[in-house]
């Protein structure tokens, strides 16, 4: 029978021409949903995912369904070098003028948010990443109306909007600093309730441990933390008696400190960010009084100089950034805690103030998700806070998205690049709300 006898050459054919059809209709199927944001969500990641999506863009291109796909592709998301050294060489995508505005859109998100600015750029949904690859927001540690420090940490879940208890630290630390760095997230200094700490835990989602790392060379708590993209530089923060303009840097590898130039000033419940090659130290106390100024390190040069200070005074606020911008967020000035919020563009040297908090929040830590900026706990001038709001910088509007369950203030809040499964839930109760007063 004729249908026994295809040759090789023909079931080889016969076979490809199917998995591709078969792919083609995966990938089209979960391409369709429509916010993008679920789990079954079509994903396109660098390098291993390109090599799946590679053999079906043909396809796509064949049936005239080329840029539909290409539009729930999130370019400007990819590594600079990947999407110019291979996306941007597809010949493919090359000829179809549509998928060329996209990657016009990629290109022209990553020089935004270089120093070189793109008048009129916009950001869209596909410079947002996607919920279940944002990552973890932690808000670890800090103190309440007990008065004593907390050991524990609690995580936000993007995907469920809620937040749940993380395993604890080795000790109890306010105003301690936290950053997370390669899917880690570290907890530097502080005060325990007895003594101004200089040791450093290091949290692993894999092993869901914390695991004590080496110590820096002076205890003080209110440091910031900041990195770019390698060490941790712990900067200035405070004793009983003293506040700090020391800097210190922590080889990851090496798990040793250094210490890098001093800062011009000394600086207690000072904040911190890596923006455009350079660590900046906003704000904070000299010991006199809080500060408006601010100065930013170049680790080529070891050497910190001073930028365009805030309209505003304070320290124990929260800084972060966004779109290639500084944000800073409430603290104190000398008398009360602030609601205010100033956006600093390092393109333009300008400060300006954006939508203000909906309460005041001294204390407080922030971190950037989903180009969002989220702001958990602080103090209000009354009573520590378990609140948290979100910045909108489209709508230049915050409003209030959820609460943690310990009222908290001096909590250092960064975001971790882990799941949220991956993250073991203590329990506790989401309802256990500890004595804000």
């Amino acid at each position: 029978m004729a249908s026994d006898s295809v040759n090789g050459k023909q079931a080889r054919n016969h076979f490809t021409k199917g998995k591709r059809q078969q792919q083609h209709q995966q990938i089209k199927n979960r391409s369709s949903d429509s916010d993008g944001g679920g789990e079954d969500s079509f994903i396109f990641e660098a390098n291993e995912a390109w090599k799946d999506f590679h053999g079906s863009l043909l396809q796509f291109y064949e049936n005239g369904e080329l840029c539909d796909v290409t539009l729930k592709v999130r370019l400007p998301l990819l590594p600079v070098d990947f999407l110019m050294g291979v996306v941007a060489k597809e010949q493919i995508v090359k000829q179809n003028l549509k998928c060329r505005d996209l990657l016009d859109e990629a290109r022209n998100y990553h020089l935004h948010l270089s120093s070189r600015a793109v008048p009129d750029f916009e950001y869209s949904v596909r410079t947002t990443p996607r919920k279940h690859t944002a990552g973890v927001l932690f808000c670890v540690g800090g103190r309440g109306g007990s008065g004593d420090p907390f050991r524990s940490i609690e995580c936000y879940s993007i995907n469920k909007n809620s937040w749940f208890f993380g395993p604890e630290m080795n000790s109890r630390r306010r105003h301690v600093g936290v950053i997370s760095v390669e899917g880690k997230v570290y907890a530097v200094g502080g005060h325990d309730g007895n003594e101004h700490l200089g040791s450093m835990e290091m949290f692993d989602p894999l092993t869901n441990k914390w695991m004590m790392k080496a110590s820096m060379n002076t205890k003080r708590r209110g440091i910031a933390l900041a990195s770019l993209g390698g060490p941790i530089y712990a900067i200035g923060g405070l004793d009983d008696n003293t506040c700090f303009n020391d800097v210190e840097r922590y080889d990851i590898e090496s798990d040793q400190w250094s210490t890098v130039a001093p800062m011009n000033t000394p600086r207690g419940g000072v904040g911190s960010v890596a923006l455009l090659n350079h660590v900046y130290a906003v704000g904070g106390n000299d010991g006199v009084a809080s500060l408006s100024s601010v100065e930013r390190y170049d680790p080529h040069l070891d050497k910190w100089i001073e930028v365009k200070e805030m309209g505003q005074r304070r320290a124990g606020n929260g800084v972060s950034e966004l779109h290639g911008c500084l944000y800073v967020v409430g603290g104190f000035d000398d008398n009360s805690p602030l609601s205010s919020v100033e956006r600093y563009d390092p393109r333009s040297n300008k400060w300006d103030y954006v939508a203000a908090l909906t309460t005041p929040r001294g204390g407080v830590g922030i971190a950037t998700v989903m180009g969002k900026i989220f702001a958990v706990g602080g103090h209000n001038g009354n009573a520590y806070l378990n609140t948290v709001e979100a910045f909108d910088p489209v709508l230049n509007r915050w409003e209030l998205v959820g609460s943690v369950s310990h009222c908290r203030a001096g909590a250092g809040v960064a975001v971790c690049a882990c799941l949220t499964s991956q993250i073991r839930d203590v329990g506790r109760g989401s309802n256990n709300v500890v004595d804000c007063m």
